[in-house]
């Protein structure tokens, strides 16, 4: 049976709302609480699901939805359930009400990520409801920890449960979004991520007491060196795609504003500073925590080699955690189809490939061989503050965007699946 358009864009936007009203912020993190919730959904329609913990209360939730060729590549729709922490002085509303206002739906999580969890849930059981067939397996993925490393997430799924997430494509976060620029409507669709590579740098010289001040100690040094950081920029490596975008915006490469100079080059950002540990004594040791991202075809060695040359052979550096840069190619059906039904949903607009300076998920599912895009669209106004609304304050979406969003999701999961949106939807 068909299920009625106007019932499963209402079934979402509640879904999206029952999740934001989860409190999974990571640390600590107890995404149990939403792989649960979903699980419960699936089984309600027949939909069996698989979590996986990697620690206590960090649940990685799988299901799987067979399709007529196995050996085809799967389609992995993935999502993560952790949030990062709120600062409630500076939010309007409840962070975790999932409340309706000003078209909105408001909470943390309404657009990192919980939209798409609750898009590819509705997605799986509308499939399950209708009775269609796909013509490969769709699997959905909502993990844990994307927000501090994906050691709890995606990471140990791939590592330690490959057979759960081996697919063929996948369709993850960041991708899919109005950008309005010179009067144009663009949509990125992330095809390409920069890695990180955080460091932890420490400079060192004679302790001493603080009532005899001198001007060569360790903090003064540290000084230094952060302003050579924070003002050497990298350099720059414009990859051919997004020179390609770039021209299609409008955008020239040699000076092309704070939003696009992040991916053109590798970028260091000092984030942590500590030194000292007495009011009266001069520390003989400082150390900064560096967070650095990495374009696609450098690695840590090649980055620190970089960061060498703009610090010099003072400091020592550690490294304390990183992860590769990933890139797929445009060039595959299943982004013709994204970008075909993007620009047929919104006329007159472009839908491009797309390089994130951040990280998410995709990074470790390509180890596993899957073609992976960002793809969780939503239609946006010129007004909307929509890039620093993650991880900001009064997160929120709105909603005749997301039922856009939905629409175009819906369309592109089905057909690239080879079931007719009729088939479905009525």
């Amino acid at each position: 049976m068909t299920i009625s358009w106007q019932a499963f864009r209402q079934e979402a936007s509640d879904c999206l709302r029952a999740l934001v009203r989860l409190d999974t912020t990571n640390p600590p993190g107890n995404e149990r609480i939403a792989a649960d919730y979903m699980a419960e959904a699936l089984a309600a329609h027949g939909i069996k699901s698989v979590i996986r913990e990697s620690a206590p209360t960090r649940a990685n939730l799988v299901a799987r939805y067979a399709g007529t060729d196995s050996a085809a590549g799967a389609l992995l729709l993935s999502s993560h359930t952790d949030v990062v922490p709120v600062e409630r002085a500076g939010w309007t509303r409840e962070p975790f009400s999932g409340e309706i206002a000003d078209g909105c739906i408001w909470g943390r999580g309404s657009i990192d990520m919980k939209s798409k969890c609750a898009m590819d849930l509705v997605m799986m059981t509308a499939m399950k409801r209708a009775g269609v067939t796909p013509n490969r397996d769709v699997i959905i993925a909502a993990v844990a920890d994307e927000e501090a490393g994906s050691d709890f997430g995606a990471k140990f799924l791939v590592e330690r449960h490959p057979e759960l997430v081996r697919a063929g494509y996948v369709l993850n976060e960041v991708g899919g979004f109005t950008v309005h620029l010179r009067n144009k409507r663009f949509y990125p669709i992330q095809v390409a991520e920069k890695g990180f590579v955080t460091i932890k740098m420490k400079v060192t010289a004679p302790p001493g007491h603080g009532s005899m001040p001198r001007s060569d100690t360790a903090i003064s040094r540290m000084s230094e060196l952060i302003t050579r950081i924070v003002r050497t920029p990298m350099r720059k490596n414009v990859s051919p795609f997004m020179r390609q975008t770039l021209a299609e915006m409008g955008v020239p490469v040699e000076s092309p504003g704070p939003l696009f100079a992040p991916m053109l080059a590798n970028t260091v950002s000092p984030t942590i500073l500590r030194a000292g540990y007495k009011d009266n004594v001069i520390p003989g040791e400082a150390t900064i925590v560096l967070d650095g991202r990495t374009l696609p075809g450098e690695d840590p060695e090649s980055f620190m080699a970089e960061l060498r040359q703009i610090v010099g052979p003072e400091p020592t550096f550690e490294l304390l955690k990183t992860a590769p840069p990933a890139e797929t190619s445009p060039d595959t059906p299943l982004f013709e189809l994204i970008k075909k039904t993007v620009e047929a949903a919104d006329p007159g607009s472009l839908a491009i490939p797309w390089m994130i300076p951040g990280a998410t998920d995709s990074k470790f599912y390509s180890k596993l061989g899957a073609a992976c895009y960002g793809f969780s669209p939503v239609k946006l106004e010129p007004h909307m503050p929509f890039g620093s609304l993650y991880h900001g304050n009064d997160e929120r979406l709105p909603i005749e965007g997301f039922y856009w969003g939905l629409k175009v999701y819906a369309e592109v999961v089905l057909k690239f699946l080879g079931i007719k949106f009729d088939e479905v939807f009525g």
